[in-house]
């Protein structure tokens, strides 16, 4: 019997205990929830043909270390790797257009992640208590940035504590409690000042 379970190119469940997984040729896309709680996991390759990864596809695999995201992924689903605590790095390829809510929240190892040009969107959470998080690259193509994206993590930008992204504010990670928006700044995105208790006056270019 198969540790996968492919049905019509989508690879619906893993029922294997292997600690270095590579996903057969012919899967065209990752299903929900397919590698669930394989808590055992740390390397997994995805062949080139996979266009999706799933809504919390490798969901809760804490001890995942790698993974291969080939060319041709076009979706990274919401909580696709949520929890995956142990992840360090990740190269997001080009061609992805979206990136899905709480897609790499809680991934408390994440040290640093580009996003290529041609993202769209980046869903609410999706980045969320990424505490390692010291570096990330948001191309201008970015349309769409959800609620609470960042919340939790605690890097800066080349604007002091602001994190803008093609104009518009979309988080604040100080403690000041007189804020000054910087020059440029068009708008102020949801959420952006967030758990800002100590805030006490903020000016509005």
């Amino acid at each position: 019997m198969s540790v996968f379970e492919i049905k019509n190119g989508v690879l619906k469940g893993y029922f294997g205990r292997a600690k270095k997984v590579v996903i057969p040729e012919g899967v065209t896309s990752i299903g929900d929830f397919a590698f669930n709680d394989c808590s055992s996991l740390t390397s997994i390759t995805i062949p080139e043909g996979v266009t999706s990864i799933g809504d919390g596809a490798l969901y809760n695999c804490s001890s995942l270390t790698s993974i291969v995201i080939p060319k041709g992924v076009t979706r990274i689903g919401n909580s696709a790797l949520y929890n995956c605590s142990c992840l360090a790095s990740v190269v997001i390829p080009e061609g992805v257009t979206s990136i899905g809510h709480g897609a790499f929240k809680d991934c408390t190892s994440l040290t640093s992640i580009v996003i290529p040009k041609g993202v769209i969107s980046i869903g609410g959470g999706a980045f969320e208590n990424c505490t390692s998080l010291t570096n990330i690259v948001i191309p201008e193509s970015v349309k769409e940035i959800g609620v609470r994206v960042f919340s939790g993590t605690p890097w800066l930008t080349e604007q002091g504590n602001m994190v803008v992204v093609n104009g518009m504010l979309i988080a604040y990670r100080g403690a000041e409690s007189v804020v000054n928006v910087p020059a440029g700044v068009t708008s102020i995105g949801d959420g952006a000042f967030s758990g800002c208790s100590s805030l006490t006056s903020i000016t509005i270019p």
